[in-house]
């Protein structure tokens, strides 16, 4: 509406321009004859209905133009929305998370990669997990490894677990930021319905 306001103000700002430019052009022609003060004024009248014509059509495209951007830009707000409650409700869920459960999810996602360790010395980084209960997560993903030494890392990108074979040929990454990023590829409709219903609505 803000737009349309505006393309109003300028249309007013044109024709404002175009009377004074009149105004001048019929002063200039006061100490003429006759036959050229009609000349002028016509000509004035000329390029005042020519800039008239030129604003009003200006403006009508203006609109035209704005009134069509609205709806693309009534859904990509919603978009914009939808998407940004639906990151801070996930955050806000992970950053919950006992460690209880992000034992279980890390050991989950580790259990899934195992195989690729089995046999290999590896070292295991965790956060947000005490080292007693990364060493019982281990013990139980990461048994056929060869040996498994625990340290704790906080600049792991979330709680969780890293797992790297100490040769280089494999990490396993068990973090919730991965787990966040599977619910938002795997459940984005059903989340986006359940937080944000009413953003939704046509």
């Amino acid at each position: 509406m803000e737009e349309i306001v505006s393309a109003d103000a300028i249309r007013g700002e044109i024709l404002e321009d175009a009377r004074k430019k009149a105004a001048r052009l019929l002063e200039d022609a006061e100490g003429e004859s006759a036959r050229t003060a009609t000349d002028i004024e016509g000509k004035a009248a000329s390029v005042v209905g020519e800039l008239m014509r030129a604003s009003e059509a200006r403006s009508a495209r203006f609109r035209m133009e704005t009134l069509a951007r609205v709806p693309l830009e009534r859904t990509r707000m919603r978009v914009q929305y939808v998407e940004k409650a639906l990151a801070g409700a996930l955050d806000a869920h992970f950053s919950r998370l006992g460690e209880e459960r992000i034992a279980a999810l890390s050991e989950e996602m580790l259990a899934r990669g195992a195989s690729f360790l089995a046999g290999k010395d590896v070292s295991l980084s965790h956060k947000g997990l005490s080292e007693g209960v990364a060493r019982a997560v281990a013990g139980r993903a990461l048994a056929g490894a060869s040996s498994v030494e625990v340290a704790e890392d906080a600049e792991l990108p979330a709680a969780g677990l890293v797992a790297r074979a100490r040769d280089g040929s494999v990490t396993l990454r068990a973090t919730m930021d991965l787990v966040e990023a599977r619910l938002m590829d795997e459940k984005r409709a059903e989340l986006a319905r359940a937080l944000c219903a009413e953003a939704l609505e046509p």
